[in-house]
């Protein structure tokens, strides 16, 4: 799955620092986030999309060929 997580906060009128405290997560954790490093848990992925205004779907898409 490919994370669309930094391009949706780059989208938005929010900065990483405000999300980071709304969702009480650090820094370095929102950076893989959007990376693909790692993924938040499911209810991060929920209050993270209701606070971009989308869905989570919007947050990942598959990667029509994944790596290996």
């Amino acid at each position: 799955m490919k994370s669309n997580i930094g391009k949706m906060i780059k989208g938005s009128p929010f900065k990483r620092e405000y999300i980071q405290k709304e969702l009480n997560v650090s820094r370095n954790t929102l950076s893989n986030w959007c990376t693909g490093k790692t993924h938040p848990s499911a209810p991060e992925l929920f209050k993270l999309a209701e606070l971009l205004g989308c869905k989570v779907d919007d947050l990942y898409e598959t990667e029509k060929n994944p790596p290996n």
